[in-house]
C-alpha cells in the first residue's frame, strides 16, 4: 500500500478526538515552522497528511 493509500485509510479510523489531537499538533508544529525565520522564508505548510506520513514512516 503506497503511502497516500495508507495516510487516507488512518484517517478514517480516527475518533473525533484523536482528528482534535491532531489538528491541535498540526497548528502546534505550524507556529513553530512561522517562528523559525529560516524556514518561515519559505512558506511552508504542514497539514494532518504530513503528520500522519510522518507518523506511519517511523512505524
Amino acid at each position: 500500500m503506497d503511502k497516500q493509500n495508507e495516510t487516507r485509510r488512518v484517517m478514517m479510523t480516527l475518533s473525533d478526538q484523536a482528528i482534535a489531537k491532531l489538528d491541535h499538533l498540526v497548528a502546534e508544529k505550524q507556529r513553530e515552522l512561522n517562528q523559525n525565520p529560516e524556514l518561515a522564508k519559505y512558506n511552508l505548510r504542514l497539514n494532518k497528511s504530513n503528520i500522519l506520513e510522518a507518523w506511519l514512516s517511523k512505524q
